[in-house]
């Protein structure tokens, strides 16, 4: 192939990739290194916590303020980011959550549990202001045609996040130790700041009055439950990680430890299953979907192959196998949701949609957390999983019923209550 057929052939492909955007591209190469960081953080967080003499209680009372947080304030998030430009919601985002880190590094590292846990409280709530701004943005940039395209790429980035971050942390902690492993993640900070400078966002309608904070919240609450198809994959999404996602954390690393010996075991399941994500978020970027929430839901109930291997642990081939399955499906799952929701709302309530929405992906993790090992215990693990399985795939074949989920879309768009647009495109309260 000649030089100049080959330009034109990246051209074309280009053409169709939101990676031909120029502020896209600033914006996904900051939160790739970003995405890195978060994963480090985890691992840095978790082992300085034994560095200081804690043990898996204060391991989970660090982790869980991350939780906290962003449940606490998911929906303030999405207000915020509703209101002000999102670009700038991201910016403070990201300086709140450095200048947080850096002084742990710089000027409190040798500490105690409690400080960590507050650090951990601090980095989650600048997380909830940052994702509603980040979700709100992508439509901004992007147009229609190429948001599966963006969602894709953003997929990607989290799955290879995940299988870099963890090795990525254990080799810093392991030849430089916790305190280098944060200021690394620092640093990611650093770099998801300066590329979100780089982003040129578009003017978009802005209100000249505002609502009280509670009436916005309301507002974007409403907006969810009205659309009829979104409200059930969301009770679907909260009901799942409860009763499935949550045994697989919990029951996992318990399993492989019990069955095949060790931690390499747990870490080859994990990274298999990161990667059949990426290849997942790849292939469904490429391929158009008629029925975008039946190819959805057929994704989403394939999770269930986790519970079910977890319940037969044949062999450790055949669990990585499973979780291969179930990562080649959920990625697309996200993926096809998340570009649904930006097709389905105005723009006006992007913001306060995506927090709902990662409110739902977040708020029963913790009780899931706290329940399935004394469930476990009294009932036996056979019986949860049974019923984690039963759970994914019987919710994912109900909610088929619901109008709109086959198509992930409602004909009538949501209005945003009471408010009108002015002439000059600005919002006012009626």
């Amino acid at each position: 192939m000649s030089v100049p057929s080959l330009s034109r052939k990246l051209t074309g492909r280009m053409a169709n990739s939101a990676m031909g955007l120029r502020d896209f591209r600033f914006l996904w190469a900051g939160q790739a290194v970003s995405a890195v960081g978060d994963q480090l953080f985890t691992i840095a967080v978790s082992l300085r916590v034994i560095e200081v003499g804690g043990d898996a209680g204060d391991v989970g009372m660090v982790i869980g303020g991350r939780f906290l947080a962003t449940v606490l304030f998911a929906l303030l998030g999405g207000v915020w980011a509703d209101r002000v430009p999102r670009r700038r919601a991201m910016i403070l985002a990201d300086a709140f959550r450095l200048v947080a880190i850096t002084v742990v590094v710089v000027g409190a590292f040798d500490t105690a549990t409690l400080p960590l846990a507050v650090l951990t409280f601090l980095v989650g709530s600048g997380e909830a202001f940052f994702r509603p701004a980040y979700g709100g943005l992508v439509p901004s940039l992007v147009p229609e045609e190429r948001l599966l395209s963006a969602n894709s790429w953003r997929g990607a980035m989290d799955s290879g996040a995940a299988v870099v971050g963890p090795a990525l942390g254990g080799v810093i902690v392991a030849t430089a130790g916790t305190r280098w492993a944060f200021g690394v993640n620092a640093a990611t900070f650093l770099v998801s700041l300066v590329c979100v400078f780089m982003v040129t966002e578009p003017p978009r309608e802005r209100p000249t009055t505002r609502s009280s904070i509670i009436a916005e919240t309301r507002e974007g609450l409403s907006a969810v439950r009205r659309v009829r198809w979104t409200s059930a994959i969301l009770a679907m999404t909260a009901l799942q990680t409860m009763f499935v996602v949550a045994p697989h954390m919990v029951l996992l690393p318990v399993i492989t430890q019990e069955e095949f010996g060790g931690p390499t075991a747990y870490g080859l399941v994990i990274a298999m299953f990161s990667l059949s994500g990426l290849v997942g978020t790849i292939v469904v970027g490429r391929v158009p979907q008629k029925r975008p929430g039946t190819s959805a839901l057929i994704f989403n109930a394939l999770f269930a192959t986790v519970p079910l291997v977890l319940l037969t642990p044949f062999s450790l081939w055949w669990m990585v196998g499973g979780y291969v399955v179930a990562g080649l499906a959920m990625m697309p799952f996200n993926v096809l949701l998340q570009t649904a929701l930006q097709r389905q709302f105005p723009p006006a309530l992007l913001g306060r949609v995506t927090s709902v929405d990662w409110l739902c992906s977040l708020a029963l993790l913790p009780i899931g957390l706290a329940v399935v090992g004394p469930l476990a215990d009294a009932l036996g693990r056979t019986t949860v999983l049974v019923v984690a399985v039963v759970v994914q795939l019987g919710a994912s074949a109900a909610v088929l019923a619901v109008p709109g989920v086959r198509a992930f879309h409602q004909e009538e768009p949501p209005a945003v209550e009471n408010s009108e647009v002015a002439e000059d495109g600005s919002r006012t309260s009626s």
